[in-house]
């Protein structure tokens, strides 16, 4: 893999995974496959803007935890978050932003 192409998607990727994981994930993606980074240039990966406007709209009905595959703790919060009085949700609104950039990561690692 050539270095321009690591670095065209590595700019694509930006926003999208965790700041702190981009120097590992472009090390191993210099190393990497032209066939891996091609599957991984086509995945379908969450928008972390995307997700943290649900959990600010629509966060009370765990629509944010369903988006980024948490289904047991969607639902959770769907039937007991009414017990917290409006906490969870609100705390939900920074979590979930980066679990979204975090489930992006792993993907990508299980795609390496």
């Amino acid at each position: 893999m050539t270095k321009e192409n690591v670095n065209q998607l590595m700019m694509s990727l930006s926003g999208k995974i965790p700041e702190e994981k981009a120097i590992l994930l472009k090390q191993k993606l210099e190393n990497a496959s032209d066939n891996a980074v091609a599957n991984i240039a086509s995945m379908n990966l969450h928008n972390p803007t995307h997700i943290l406007l649900f959990s600010i709209f629509l966060g009370v009905f765990g629509v944010d935890r369903f988006m980024i595959g948490d289904t047991g703790v969607g639902i959770a919060k769907l039937l007991l978050g009414w017990l917290t009085c409006g906490i969870w949700p609100i705390i939900d609104i920074f979590i979930t932003y980066k679990r979204a950039k975090e489930k992006n990561c792993s993907k990508i690692f299980l795609a390496l």
